[in-house]
């Protein structure tokens, strides 16, 4: 079987078995962040992405500063998924031996300039040759323990809720999104966040993966989808992915109007989350009821 068949988070599921818990990771492989043990009261965050150039950016469109800005903020919206706060990171770079040293001075601009935003300090990496530019990006935080936002805590009855809009991020948010640091502090803070992740695959794909790891079903409503202006349909708004907006869920009866104040953001109520059995569906504007498929991005 080749990969392209076996898909990439079948893949995922395959490595993670073939690999105990070590002793001292809370959680491992299948969430945001790995999250290991650290002092008596926090939690350790480590999370990594890989950008590649063709894949993830194409550089006769974009200039290298968005690409540095965006190769951290992505990991950066990692550790906001687990409610957590950044603090150092480490650039790994693969370089085509022409590359002009003025490029890499311009992609590490838009990176240094996000992470002073953020107060996030480089402390190493390392560097290689390739045919291509490929950066990867380690970041590590920390959170409390009592504040740590997991993607397997959602439970029956539970509201779903998103920030900001979705869909058409492939017209700038992709490389411009500000990542929910600030606002999923706020939601751990002051609310009883059960689930939490952000999207990055697709609302469809990432509530998804709320559901499989919680072992739930949920239902979500097309009308109540907030569409970004730059999404070509709702179905862009489920399918698109590089949001990197939060998706997370709260106890029965939680007030989105309480929840757009205190972050300073629309937040918007899509849905519930229901038994397993009843599997993951969407309400069309129509009111028929359909299964919800896992579009998003997929490298394989």
């Amino acid at each position: 079987m080749r990969i392209g068949t076996l898909g990439e988070f079948r893949f995922i599921e395959r490595v993670k078995k073939r690999f105990p818990k070590q002793s001292n990771a809370v959680l491992s492989i299948g969430d945001d962040c790995a999250v290991l043990g650290f002092t008596r009261g926090r939690y350790l965050l480590v999370t990594s992405d890989m950008l590649i150039q063709d894949v993830h950016f194409d550089l006769k469109k974009v200039s290298p500063s968005r690409v540095g800005r965006k190769a951290l903020a992505a990991s950066l919206s990692d550790i906001a998924a687990m409610a957590g706060i950044p603090k150092y990171y480490v650039v790994s770079l693969a370089v085509p031996a022409g590359m002009p040293v003025a490029f890499l001075d311009d992609f590490y601009s838009g990176m240094i300039k996000l992470a002073k935003e953020y107060g996030v300090e480089l402390i190493g990496g390392d560097t290689n040759r390739a045919d291509v530019f490929i950066c990867d990006i380690t970041v590590i935080g920390e959170t409390e323990k009592r504040s740590l936002a997991r993607r397997d805590g959602a439970k029956t009855g539970d509201d779903i809720f998103v920030t900001g809009s979705l869909g058409g991020s492939i017209k700038g948010k992709q490389y411009d999104f500000t990542p929910r640091l600030r606002e999923a502090r706020i939601l751990v803070r002051d609310f009883r966040i059960h689930s939490m992740i952000d999207i990055s695959d697709g609302l469809a794909s990432d509530l998804c993966h709320i559901t499989d790891a919680s072992g739930v079903g949920a239902v979500i409503y097309e009308a109540r989808l907030p569409v970004s202006r730059d999404a070509d349909s709702k179905y862009g708004a489920l399918s698109d992915g590089e949001d990197y907006e939060l998706l997370f869920t709260l106890p029965p009866g939680s007030d989105d109007t309480v929840l757009n104040r205190k972050l300073g953001l629309p937040v918007t109520k899509i849905g519930k989350v229901v038994q397993r059995r009843r599997g993951v569906k969407i309400v069309t504007s129509e009111g028929k009821k359909r299964r919800l498929e896992k579009s998003g991005f997929r490298h394989f």
